[in-house]
């Protein structure tokens, strides 16, 4: 996401709208959780069409070169191979319904699912055939579904920045043959400590490695919280008075959170976080800067790379080409 003249975001603003290394950064991984050597060097970025293209969330494809971005402004989703520094149009902006799309996730068996802002509709693509599976539909109009993360049973879950709800897909209907779907309720964020104010609340998320747990940012107020997906209990997670952390795009590894905004900080923060073993409190280990970042909003692993996406939100005048970044922050 990008400068913004308050901590205030409005969801029709973001429809409206919507750390590398000098040189070439050496090839890590094949996939996000690999860590195969390639030959060659990767680029250290990558473009991404359009001028008014705006991307938001990005998928790292296990298993396979690809990586995948999608404009909030449009809805277009992009591919990129991590060996070549330009990506391409995979599924135009407008199909099916897909006029805007933010976070997104590929699972193991190919799909993409990708969150759709504003439409209050999840869209499941498979990545060979490029068809759509699914449309999961919150048939709501007070919602931005803005990113979403894969639990180790297959679940999705996806976070939404204006109605206080984490909404859920099981594994099961993302089997499924049924194309048009509802998207239900996972847990209420209602009467819970995590509080919805005016702007952009729920963001960047993830499930713990035992599925036990989302670990859920609250964007408006930097803050953090622990979700539990059995009792829907939701528990401040303490960051030890560290300041200025937020969440709009979130991962973890093992016991360490690494959180990507452009909050306060339109060169970019990424901040590396070691989590308690029952995930209430986190230690600040490190924040990075720079690194060719014009604010970004979300990252993906790629081996011990991150994947920064410069999403430039609001931005009148943004840094082009619009691209994605590979930063080593190990």
């Amino acid at each position: 996401m990008s400068e913004r003249p308050s901590r205030t975001r409005t969801a029709a603003v973001a429809v409206a709208s919507l750390l590398v290394l000098g040189a070439a950064a050496p090839a890590l991984a094949a996939s996000g959780g690999d860590t195969a050597h390639h030959p060659a060097p990767l680029p250290a970025s990558y473009s991404i069409p359009g001028d008014k293209t705006y991307p938001e969330g990005i998928a790292r494809q296990h298993g396979k070169p690809y990586f995948y971005v999608g404009s909030t402004s449009d809805g277009t989703i992009y591919r990129g191979d991590i060996r070549q520094p330009a990506t391409r149009v995979f599924l135009p902006g407008g199909q099916d319904g897909r006029v805007s799309v933010a976070g997104m996730k590929t699972d193991g068996a190919g799909r993409l699912i990708v969150a759709g802002g504003a439409t209050g509709k999840v869209f499941v693509y498979d990545t060979r055939t490029r068809a759509l599976l699914h449309v999961f539909d919150t048939g709501r109009t007070d919602v931005f579904l803005n990113d979403v993360a894969l639990a180790p049973n297959g679940d999705a879950y996806i976070s939404d920045s204006t109605h206080p709800a984490l909404w859920h897909i099981t594994a099961a209907e993302l089997r499924g043959s049924t194309v048009h779907q509802p998207l239900r309720v996972g847990v209420d964020l209602n009467h819970t400590p995590m509080v919805y104010n005016a702007g952009f609340n729920g963001n960047g998320l993830v499930v713990t490695h035992d599925g036990r747990y989302v670990l859920l940012a609250d964007y408006n107020d930097y803050a953090f919280y622990r979700v539990d997906l059995r009792t829907h209990q939701v528990v401040p997670i303490d960051l030890g008075g560290a300041k200025g952390i937020s969440g709009d795009g979130l991962l973890l590894r093992g016991n360490t959170l690494t959180a990507v905004t452009e909050l306060d900080n339109p060169d970019g923060q990424i901040a590396v976080l070691k989590l308690s073993h029952d995930y209430t409190r986190a230690h600040l280990v490190r924040t990075v800067h720079g690194h060719g970042m014009h604010s970004p909003s979300t990252a993906a692993f790629d081996g011990r790379d991150l994947l920064i996406v410069n999403f430039q939100f609001q931005m009148a005048d943004p840094h082009l080409p619009f691209d994605v970044v590979r930063v080593h922050c190990a």
